[in-house]
């Protein structure tokens, strides 16, 4: 008993904790996040590599992001802000606190930042690249200027203009007789369909109704005119539509 009561004693004595004491708080996870950066940018060299990647994400993300058709008002401002919020930071780094250290929080905004414009541009960039990768639908954008009944020989115009412009087009018409109790003359109807504008005007493609035709359009084009020529039986009087209309690359 007497032996348990001195190692007591001595323990405490020597600033140990007592039995059943609580020892300091642990720092939470956002501080012991930011002692290691401090830690680890100890030195000249360390700040200045943080401020170049600062530098090359911020206006890499601002240059992709003009690239894509953002405003390039909003950009600058956001890119601004964000450069001016991180050289802020430089003259707080060379400070010591009253113990002597460096400052807590400065490197470790030097390095959010970046991976702050990373962790949001780089799931936009992949969504943005998955939306265009898809096909423009201009189905109901295709105009025919012709009226019904269509009889065998007639030639329509089909035109279609888009603000998304792809460089193929994919298109398939669908035809109807025109009085529902007329003999039946659809299955023996074949379409030429010939493109009319753009620097590859004159494709031609022969097809049923409801055969898909690709057309090559080329970069940028926003305006594409083809013309369908019906050949039917004699006698038939035909409706034209449009079945599917796609642009895409």
């Amino acid at each position: 008993m007497t032996n348990d009561v001195t190692s007591a004693i001595s323990g405490a004595s020597a600033g140990g904790d007592p039995p059943g004491g609580d020892g300091p708080p642990r720092p939470s996870w956002l501080r012991r996040v930011a002692l290691r950066v401090r830690d680890a940018s100890v030195g000249a060299w360390t700040i200045t590599l943080l401020l170049l990647a600062d530098l090359v994400t911020v206006l890499g993300a601002g240059a992709i992001w003009l690239t894509l058709g953002g405003d390039p008002t909003v950009v600058g401002v956001v890119a601004g802000a964000l450069l001016a919020f991180a050289a802020a930071m430089l003259p707080l780094i060379g400070r010591r606190g009253p113990d002597g250290q460096p400052p807590l929080w400065p490197p470790f905004v030097l390095v959010v930042i970046p991976l702050a414009v990373l962790a949001v541009g780089v799931p936009a960039s992949g969504t943005w690249m998955f939306l265009e990768s898809r096909p423009v639908d201009v189905t109901h954008r295709v105009e025919l200027d012709a009226a019904p009944p269509l009889k065998d020989g007639d030639t329509v115009i089909a035109s279609v203009h888009t603000d998304d412009p792809e460089p193929r087009l994919t298109i398939a018409f669908d035809v109807a007789q025109h009085d529902p109790a007329a003999p039946v003359c659809v299955p023996g109807t074949e379409l030429t369909v010939t493109s009319r504008l753009g620097a590859r005007k004159g494709q031609v493609h022969q097809g049923t109704p409801g055969t898909e035709f690709t057309f090559a359009l080329g970069r940028g084009t926003t305006d594409v005119e083809l013309s369908v020529r019906i050949d039917a039986e004699p006698g038939c009087e035909l409706d034209l539509s449009v079945a599917s209309a796609q642009l895409d690359d």
